[in-house]
């Protein structure tokens, strides 16, 4: 028996596996007391073959499935009291699984983790984004917890009965939801994970963003609407609602106070997004870069419906 089983989905990673599975071998953790666990996704790269070359169990499905099927197909073959779900494009820091030890005997704890971090030589979409991240505080309370460094204690995973394997995307949200009625979710910026796959240009941020929304709006059905999640749902259908009338008084020939009104109503909840997220650390730069990011962000999403 493991104290951590590290559950690692892969399909055509193999430009990042290994650096992935480096870092986990070379934790400053006893190695009796986790294993690693890479569950392919039908690659047809050398994926499989790194991931043995590292000497870590490899699960190799028959077909490909949902992420959420992958995950869940890994524990299946896990024997830790924590399942961790990790995705193969991070790498971790090396007292990773001993910050994480903290919360092994935390029985009000469900799920544990941290946001990821970005890697040293980022893109400025990846600077900007990052900043909607980032917590004044290191450790506190969330709703829920991003499955790229997500811990949960097997009990409880299975109470709820894993990932929805319907959905794609969105599934940790789904999870933690529905974990939340039989534990706290923890963030500790002290259990630090780098992601090296986050989007690095506008283009690739919206479609990214645009594929999330997705099962965003799925998973409504499976969890119901929760209160905190309306802002998310409501606001880009509100921007692009906006922005998309304002282009038609332009086209049609209104007046321009009309125009002008429509894309400033717009423009209101972008700004004061931003200036939330970036307000312990002004400055003109983070503001326009952001300002820029959630102009794509709302549309992105709103396109998701359709």
């Amino acid at each position: 028996m493991f104290d951590f089983s590290v559950i690692i989905p892969a399909k055509n990673e193999g430009k990042y596996l290994d650096q992935c599975l480096k870092s986990l071998i070379e934790q400053d953790f006893p190695k009796e007391r986790y294993e690693i666990i890479v569950v392919d996704n039908g690659s047809d790269d050398d994926t499989v073959s790194i991931a043995h070359s590292r000497g870590v169990k490899v699960v190799s499905l028959p077909e490909a499935q949902t992420i959420s099927a992958v995950r869940n197909s890994g524990v299946l073959e896990a024997s830790g009291d924590v399942l961790v779900f990790l995705d193969a494009d991070c790498t971790v820091a090396s007292d990773w699984l001993l910050r994480a030890e903290l919360y092994l005997d935390r029985d009000d704890v469900a799920c544990f983790g941290s946001s990821p971090v970005i890697p040293g030589q980022a893109t400025w979409v990846e600077e900007a984004w990052f900043l909607v991240r980032q917590s004044k505080e290191q450790v506190f309370e969330r709703q829920w917890q991003e499955s790229t460094n997500m811990f949960v204690h097997k009990k409880f995973f299975n109470k709820v009965g894993g990932f929805n394997e319907k959905l794609s995307t969105c599934e940790d949200v789904d999870l933690s939801y529905r974990l939340l009625p039989l534990g706290k979710i923890i963030s500790d910026a002290n259990i630090v994970t780098i992601h090296h796959r986050d989007p690095k240009s506008i283009k690739a941020f919206f479609y990214k963003e645009k594929w999330r929304g997705k099962d965003n709006y799925s998973g409504l059905v499976q969890h119901g609407i929760k209160l905190r999640e309306l802002p998310s749902l409501l606001l880009p259908l509100y921007f692009t609602i906006l922005i998309l009338s304002s282009f038609g008084t332009m086209i049609l020939g209104f007046p321009f106070v009309l125009t002008f009104s429509l894309l400033a109503l717009a423009q209101l909840p972008v700004v004061g997004l931003t200036w939330l997220k970036i307000r312990h650390h002004f400055s003109f730069k983070n503001f326009v870069q952001l300002l820029l990011l959630y102009n794509v962000y709302f549309f992105a999403r709103a396109m998701a419906i359709f």
